[in-house]
């Protein structure tokens, strides 16, 4: 921490003052400072051993935080000053401290609460780091295709850290594109029981129920997508897939209608809705539509074959 001069700092040593003072310099009493050591809690800590060295004078001060963590240090001259705060289990921490302004009378400043982490935290942290490059490296692997590479790594993540969420939700994902899914399902739904409001863990557990042919279930999960994110598109989209394929055209339609509320450009969206309007008869306003999917797609064969769908419709219209 640096201060600005005439700025004070207060340390507290058991409730005394001033130790270690070099002889000849006891008339140097300048500066007035007290403050507190804490963790990141805000509890305080005893017994903190701290240490002044003034940088210019290599003049030495050591001092302790009382019971309460509370220091105080009376008379320190002027000068920059090397800061460290020890304390068994905890993170070393240091600090430089500016009072270069001489003072004619005893400068009082209250110090800010100096707050140490534990050396538990600390590797808590460094594990996490390490944690979350390796979830990103999965999911760059997931990103290239290479699920058994990502599932690899997200296995030994999960080994220190079992209830890692996008550890997990990678994982679901991963083992979804191998189409192992019940592992996926397993894997996204403590997703969805750690954080329920989580909506592309939803999402994708729809996907897999969808393809072990549980529609009800799928159905459901889609509607807590959209629920939790109206957003989505394609939860829509596939639900009005699944009503389409059991040929409830009517609500599969209003489900594709929604999804092009979303996204009206998508030439899928735009041909399964078109397809509903020819299962209607109602063939202008399918052509309307499958015209707009085939200008959507970049497939030359895709359009090929709406170009020939299209042109039996209009046939159709004719008789």
């Amino acid at each position: 921490m640096r201060c600005r001069a005439a700025q004070l700092f207060v340390i507290s040593i058991l409730g005394i003052g001033l130790i270690l003072v070099l002889p000849g310099q006891a008339q140097y009493r300048e500066y007035y400072f007290h403050g507190k050591v804490v963790d990141t809690q805000k509890n305080p800590i005893e017994g903190v051993e701290i240490s002044l060295r003034d940088l210019g004078t290599s003049r030495s001060y050591a001092f302790k935080a009382n019971k309460k963590g509370e220091f105080k240090f009376a008379g320190l001259p002027h000068g920059t000053y090397k800061v460290i705060f020890k304390k068994d289990g905890y993170a070393t921490k240091e600090d430089e401290w500016r009072f270069e302004t001489p003072q004619d009378t005893m400068q009082k400043t209250e110090i800010p609460d100096v707050v140490l982490v534990s050396l538990a935290q600390v590797q808590k942290q460094e594990q996490l780091k390490e944690l979350q490059g390796t979830v990103k490296e999965a999911a760059e692997k997931i990103r290239q295709r290479d699920y058994d590479g990502a599932i690899a790594l997200l296995k030994g993540a999960l080994e220190k850290n079992p209830a890692d969420t996008n550890a997990l939700y990678l994982m679901g994902i991963g083992y979804s594109r191998k189409k192992v899914y019940p592992e996926a399902i397993d894997a996204l739904t403590r997703v969805t029981d750690s954080n329920p409001t989580f909506a592309p863990a939803y999402f994708e557990l729809a996907i897999c129920y969808q393809q072990q042919n549980d529609i009800d279930k799928a159905l459901d999960l889609y509607r807590k997508t959209s629920e939790l994110d109206p957003n989505n598109p394609d939860a829509a989209f596939n639900s009005g897939l699944i009503l389409f394929g059991k040929n409830r055209v009517e609500e599969a339609l209003a489900f594709f209608e929604k999804a092009l509320g979303l996204k009206p450009e998508d030439p899928a969206y735009l041909e399964m809705a078109g397809r509903c309007y020819i299962n209607q008869a109602d063939y202008p306003k399918a052509i309307e539509y499958l015209e707009k999917a085939k200008a959507g797609y970049a497939d030359p064969e895709r359009v090929k074959f709406l170009d020939d769908f299209i042109a039996k419709l209009k046939e159709q219209i004719k008789r």
